[in-house]
This record gives structure tokens, C-alpha cells and sequence, in this order.
């Protein structure tokens, strides 16, 4: 029994050993498969990485190269674009340097009408200090120092930002300014009729676009481009969107427009366009405000005509409104005192 007891016991071992080293070789070919499943891994992390750089590179590469500048505008002269404004902003406070980053068009004394994106986010968050910001009217470069009193400029604060109620960019992106005091209308600076009907054109309107014209210079000079009217149809059919709240413009394909935020609220102009607001043809009317310029593709331009009646009196009804609140709120306090 001893002897039968030793060989039961070997074979066990034995058995043991043969399970052990089973096991053993399965998991080293596990091992061996979930490491070369890592190195797949890694391999495809690395590859999708060098794809996913290339594509930003070349993206990044085409889009340095869209924004070169062939444009042949006109460079605007003082006098001649009188609606006009540029908006600024303090980035020099010991100096009193300011550059734009927005433009607009003056509608009337105290009003300037531009592009509710310079200065509200999607939620009607306001993205600047408007004891910062100053609108300025014939001024015909980009980076400006605050005189000590106007001259051929006129530079006003902002009291009041009104937007549309349902704005959220690019659509509803109109915007009206009340300034701080009355623009004084001379040869250098006046208001702008503005369109009272929603027409569609086919025709060529001017917008703005700046530019810099000196290598040594970072300050940008004001220029006018012929923009040409694309039929709304046509324009939906591109941008895979619908175009019922703007003017989609297009440019010379020979040419390419400079690309900058200061051209955003910018005023299109066209010129015969049978709105009973348009006086004098020569001049024109104003009947959209830019929002978007896009390279190789339509810009849009947010339609006036379309709500002539808000632009009109759009920021008096919210300011009578505020007061009637504000009066009633006092009648009741003083009541039930």
C-alpha cells in the first residue's frame, strides 16, 4: 500500500505539473495575442494621430493660402462713404489707442445700425465692456488714437446696444446703437437712407472691406468692393441653408476678398432699387448688413427691408416699455407704502 500510495502520489504531481504547464502556455498565448492586439492598437492611434495632423495642416495650409489678398477695391477718400463707422476698442489705456473690430452705418442722429454678433454671444451674453468700445464716424483706418476733441472724426460712446429678439448668429443679427450724443452732419459725416421694402435684386451693391496697404504697417485702410447679388434659390442650393433672412453676394472670381472681422456689420449698398427711400440714386440705400464674408463661397448679409419696422422704432418701443414698467413699479410701491 505504501508503494501504491508513492505511485498515486507521482501521478498526481504529475498531473498537477501537466495542468500547470497547460495553463502556463495558454496564458503566455494569451499574453501574446493581447499584446499584439496593444501594438495594433497603438499603430492605429499613431496612424489616426499623423492623418488627423495632416488634415489640419493642409486645412490650416488652405485656408493662410484663401486669405491672400488679390482684392483691386477702391480705396475710400474722406467724404465719401459718410454712413459709415468703425467700432473700437481700448487696447492702449495709458495711450489711448484703439482699434476696430466692427463696422456699422449711420441711420440717423443718434443711431447706428450694424451686426448684433460684435457684441453679444448666442446666449445675449455681452463679449465686451462697453465703457471700452467707441463708435467713430469718418475714420478711414483701423488703428486710431483718441483726439482730444472731433475734428474731421466724431467719436461717440455706446448708451444702448438693442437686438432682435430671436437672434442667435447668423440669424436675426441685426443690431441698432443709440450713442451717448447726436452725430453733427457735415461733409465728412451723414446718415443713410435704409431699405423700407423686401425686394430681391440681380443686379451689383458695394459693401466694405478693409485691407492694409503698407508691409510696415499693421493699421488697415477702408476699401469698397463690388459685390454681385446671387438669386436666393441659387444661394440655398450652395450653402445647403435657408437664405430668407439675407442677401447672398458673391465676388469676382478673379479676386479674393480680404477676410477680417472689422468688415462684419458693414453696410451693402445698392443703387436703383425702386424703394421709395431711395431719394437720390447716385447714392444708393442701405439694404443689408454683413454678416459673414466667405472665401469661394456666398456672403451673407442680413436683410433690412425685411424688418424695417423693428429697425425703425425697434430700441424706442423697449425704452418706453422699460419706462412704463419702471413708473408702474413706483405707483405701486408708493400706494401701498
Amino acid at each position: 500500500r505504501p508503494s501504491q500510495g508513492s505511485d498515486l502520489l507521482r501521478f498526481n504531481n504529475k498531473n498537477k505539473t501537466n495542468v500547470f504547464v497547460a495553463y502556463t502556455n495558454q496564458a503566455e498565448k494569451i499574453a501574446k495575442v493581447f499584446i499584439n492586439f496593444k501594438h495594433n492598437i497603438v499603430l492605429l492611434c499613431l496612424l489616426f494621430t499623423v492623418v488627423t495632423l495632416g488634415d489640419n495642416i493642409t486645412h490650416k495650409s488652405s485656408h493662410i493660402k484663401l486669405n491672400v489678398l488679390v482684392s483691386n477695391g477702391n480705396e475710400v477718400k474722406l467724404g465719401e462713404l459718410k454712413h459709415h463707422v468703425f467700432i473700437f476698442k481700448l487696447y492702449d489705456k495709458w495711450r489711448l489707442l484703439y482699434r476696430a473690430y466692427c463696422s456699422g452705418s449711420i441711420i440717423t442722429k443718434d443711431r447706428v445700425l450694424t451686426s448684433a454678433h460684435c457684441f453679444y454671444t448666442n446666449r445675449k451674453k455681452f463679449k465686451h465692456n462697453l465703457n471700452s468700445l467707441k463708435v467713430v464716424a469718418g475714420a478711414l483706418h483701423t488703428n486710431l488714437k483718441h483726439p482730444t476733441y472731433d475734428d474731421t472724426q466724431q467719436w461717440r460712446r455706446i448708451d444702448h446696444v438693442y437686438s432682435q429678439k430671436y437672434y442667435r448668429f447668423p440669424a436675426f443679427n441685426l443690431a441698432v446703437l443709440e450713442t451717448n450724443k447726436p452725430w453733427i452732419f457735415n461733409q465728412f459725416v451723414d446718415m443713410i437712407p435704409y431699405a423700407s421694402k423686401d425686394y430681391d435684386f440681380n443686379g451689383v451693391c458695394t459693401a466694405t472691406i478693409v485691407k492694409a496697404t503698407k508691409s510696415w504697417s499693421d493699421s488697415k485702410y477702408l476699401f469698397t468692393e463690388e459685390f454681385r447679388i446671387i438669386p436666393r434659390k441659387a444661394c440655398q442650393r450652395i450653402l445647403l441653408r435657408s437664405c430668407r433672412l439675407y442677401y447672398c453676394t458673391d465676388y469676382d472670381s478673379n479676386k479674393l476678398t480680404y477676410q477680417s472681422s472689422e468688415t462684419e456689420g458693414g453696410g451693402l449698398v445698392c443703387h436703383g432699387t425702386g424703394d421709395p427711400e431711395e431719394k437720390d440714386e447716385k447714392r444708393g440705400i442701405l439694404v443689408g448688413v454683413t454678416s459673414f464674408i466667405h472665401i469661394r463661397l456666398p456672403s451673407l448679409h442680413s436683410r433690412i427691408g425685411l424688418f424695417h419696422k423693428w429697425v425703425t422704432d425697434g430700441g424706442a418701443i423697449k425704452c418706453i416699455g422699460s419706462k412704463i414698467v419702471l413708473i408702474a413699479c413706483l405707483l405701486i410701491y408708493l400706494y401701498f407704502k
